[in-house]
């Protein structure tokens, strides 16, 4: 990837954390020491300019899965839960409790991070029916697991609720997930 389209792709991350929907292309190039204009020759306009953060963001979601994939040092159930709640570390400061946000002003922005959320589950798909093989977990309809997953994290994203709470993404997160693992481990 060009370095000044991941630059302006990881502004308009540090802006949405200090400012919510409501920072400018004037905001990104006073923090890059560029001008608006050498932003607008990578993105046409500021829902391009989402759309790729969105995507940008979740290849370093997956790069951060195949990591937990790799690591024999996890059980079964352990690689599972990190899977699903998998952040990698330079997102972990990001303020997801303020996604809500973009439903109403950038709703094909919204759209597209529901999408990512509920596409590429294979590898976990896969590792759940493992562990529901291996008698680690209840054997729960893997759809209903899913989407059990899905409408959780959507929720968190669409809703207000967390940014008045003093509870991170990242915590409310693995909450959800301990919940959900210790729903159907077999103890």
């Amino acid at each position: 990837m060009d370095n000044i389209r991941q630059s302006i792709m990881d502004s308009v991350i540090s802006q949405f954390n200090l400012k919510g929907m409501k920072f400018t292309m004037d905001d990104i190039s006073k923090e890059l020491h560029i001008s608006k204009k050498t932003i607008y020759k990578e993105f046409n306009d500021k829902d391009e300019l989402f759309l790729a953060t969105v995507d940008y963001g979740f290849s370093a979601i997956k790069r951060k899965e195949a990591e937990v994939l790799a690591d024999d040092s996890l059980g079964l159930v352990d690689k599972i839960a990190r899977l699903i709640v998998c952040l990698p570390d330079s997102y972990k400061n990001i303020d997801f409790r303020r996604v809500y946000q973009l439903r109403e002003k950038y709703p094909d922005v919204y759209a597209q991070v529901a999408r990512r959320i509920e596409s590429d589950w294979e590898e976990t798909e896969k590792l759940l029916s493992k562990a529901m093989d291996e008698g680690l977990i209840k054997k729960v309809p893997i759809p209903i697991l899913k989407l059990t997953i899905e409408g959780a994290i959507e929720k968190f994203l669409s809703s207000d609720e967390l940014s008045r709470t003093e509870v991170s993404y990242e915590d409310s997160l693995n909450d959800m997930i301990d919940i959900i693992i210790n729903g159907i481990r077999i103890k």
